[in-house]
């Protein structure tokens, strides 16, 4: 069995004023309801905390704002949507094989 080494939730050095500003963004990012940045910051709030979480999304926000300032893009909801679906049909292929391995039959759903 392969121990998983813990990684560290340390913020590295930085401009703090960016930090500020990207943590008050946040703040108000998660008001905004039927957004995938929110519901990404309420799970990860059920697990370390509002502090942690908000730190965590403005690290995302960063990378998110990089990434489209490197590419030239748009932000767009829709990407985040279609990335979802595929983890889904990952996960339900998973468990499907995990239910062969234990040998039972498996009828697979019909797409809607």
């Amino acid at each position: 069995m392969k121990v998983q080494e813990k990684k560290s939730t340390r913020v590295t050095k930085g401009n703090t004023t960016i930090w500020r500003i990207l943590c008050e963004v946040t703040w108000s990012l998660t008001r905004i309801r039927d957004s995938y940045l929110v519901t990404w910051y309420w799970k990860v709030k059920q697990r370390r905390g509002a502090k942690k979480a908000i730190v965590a999304l403005a690290r995302k926000l960063l990378v998110i704002i990089y990434n489209m300032l490197k590419n030239g893009t748009d932000y767009d909801e829709k990407v985040f949507s279609e990335v979802q679906k595929k983890r889904e049909i990952i996960r339900v292929n998973r468990i499907i094989s995990e239910a062969k391995k234990l040998c039972l039959e498996v009828i697979r759903p019909q797409p809607a």
